[in-house]
């Protein structure tokens, strides 16, 4: 069997989405002997404009798959070609621009919060990658529950505990990072709760000094409202930007971290928490949508709304070493329930499934 996927978010610099494709993909070539996977990638590593997208989904990828002699095609990212003569397996990670459409901007939000949403039901089958997301498809899609499968995502091989200091020195010093630091990885966007996490840091800040607040990933839509923020409450020295962070990077910035922050207020997975936990580093996360899921009973889930909340408990992490090590060894623990290699196994048997049937 010939299985086509869509491998456009690995190229230039990849973020969620891309490491999924990406891991994915490594994981079905190295474990799966019996089916033959085409990869489909964009000229250039540029980030497609939204017609350019569009027209790959519909147009450009079918065309190539069925040019090759596609039996399944999968599109794991974004929209589902409405004519094609193979079964589609798409990924849907979330319903992001459907509850959030005012952090993103006009043209993007027809296309992720309609088009996108819209081209679910050309499906023959939906990854979802948590039981939240599947739950957010049926109840605002009025899609049925047998037409979706839920594959959760596991953290990279290379997400654990970097025990080599000198290591953890030398990235520090790249990113221009102190050695006391709360961390949080992600795109800058309004979605993240990042002015949040900067008004929780502002008012821990006096009581510790050294202490920096690191904020990786970058710039989505929307984000000018953070760096206002820091700048009017004058932490400019002590709230870092990291820009984007090379993948061979981050297990360094987590395990050197006191603790990892994310106060997301929604999410179709949450990556970094389970990156995190990998790294033994100790999670403080929101209690919000799929968070939980990934988290369980690993790291300390609060409300991102609730500033005293997120002050007390970070303030008491910082104080206690003990706490510090009951949860990574949670963490650690917790890590061990997702990998890959389960991910493409489930992934394989959708794949086996809609070949045995009609478009």
């Amino acid at each position: 069997m010939k299985i086509g996927i869509d491998a456009q978010t690995t190229v230039g610099q990849p973020t969620g989405f891309g490491f999924y494709v990406q891991n994915l993909t490594d994981t079905l070539l190295k474990i799966d002997q019996k089916n033959k996977y085409l990869l489909f990638y964009p000229k250039g590593k540029r980030d497609l404009s939204t017609p350019a997208r569009l027209w790959r989904d519909q147009a450009t990828i079918p065309f190539q798959a069925l040019r090759q002699g596609v039996n399944v095609l999968h599109h794991p990212c974004f929209s589902v070609p409405i004519v094609t003569p193979m079964p589609v397996v798409v990924t849907v990670h979330d319903l992001i621009a459907n509850f959030f459409g005012e952090d993103i901007p006009f043209y993007s939000r027809l296309f992720f919060a309609r088009w996108m949403p819209f081209s679910y039901r050309w499906a023959t089958r939906i990854i979802a990658i948590s039981d939240h997301t599947r739950a957010d498809v049926m109840r605002v899609l009025n899609i049925p529950a047998q037409k979706i499968r839920v594959i959760p995502l596991a953290a990279g091989a290379h997400y654990r505990p970097i025990k080599d200091h000198a290591e953890i020195t030398r990235v520090r010093a790249r990113y221009k990072i102190a050695p006391d630091y709360v961390l949080h990885v992600g795109t800058l966007s309004p979605r993240k709760n990042l002015e949040f996490l900067v008004r929780v840091f502002r008012t821990l800040a006096p009581r510790y000094p050294t202490l920096q607040l690191v904020l990786t990933g970058k710039k989505g839509w929307y984000y000018q409202g953070l760096f206002h923020l820091v700048r009017k409450e004058g932490l400019t020295r002590r709230v870092v930007f990291t820009q984007y962070v090379h993948e061979a990077d981050k297990p360094a910035l987590y395990s050197g971290a006191r603790v990892f922050a994310f106060p997301s207020l929604y999410e179709g997975f949450g990556l970094p928490p389970l990156e995190a936990m990998a790294c033994g580093t100790p999670v403080v996360a929101s209690n919000t949508s799929s968070v939980p899921e990934v988290v369980g009973d690993a790291g300390i889930l609060l409300s991102p709304h609730s500033e005293k909340e997120w002050i007390t408990t970070l303030g008491r992490l910082l104080e206690s070493n003990q706490e510090r090590k009951i949860l990574r060894g949670r963490g650690l623990k917790r890590a061990q329930y997702f990998s890959w290699e389960k991910t493409a196994r489930k992934t394989i048997e959708v794949y086996e499934e809609v070949a045995q049937l009609k478009r």
